[in-house]
């Protein structure tokens, strides 16, 4: 132990700084949900899907990662900037054809939101 009797680092498993500073039961609940939706959510990494977000609307690809906080989205689209999503994992909604982040306002699908709309930059 260090002298103000905390764990020393080698007894300290790696932590994500953004959930470091998290309560014992906000991480437990947070790792029960990844649990449950990662395999699901890591099906949809490297596939074309389209975003959706107020009134922007494209295709492009969906580079997916994850960890102890949540999922973290690198969207590229030939058409448009590449943007970078993200959503802790108790505001991530998956769907058998996408997922999207309560919240943050965006949306993943295989299928376009709103046909009528189609290609849409705002």
């Amino acid at each position: 132990m260090a002298p103000n009797g905390s764990k020393t680092d080698e007894e300290n498993p790696a932590i994500a700084p953004e959930i470091a500073g998290l309560n014992e039961e906000t991480i437990a609940r947070l790792s029960e949900i990844r649990k449950r939706i990662e395999p699901h959510v890591a099906t949809f990494n490297g596939r074309e899907m389209w975003y959706q977000e107020r009134m922007l609307q494209f295709r492009g690809k969906a580079h997916i990662t994850t960890d102890e906080w949540g999922v973290r989205v690198r969207f590229e689209s030939e058409n448009f900037r590449t943007l970078t999503l993200s959503g802790r994992w108790d505001v991530i909604v998956s769907y058998s054809n996408g997922l999207r982040a309560q919240y943050c306002d965006w949306s993943l699908c295989f299928e376009c939101p709103w046909p009528e709309l189609g290609v849409s930059y705002g």
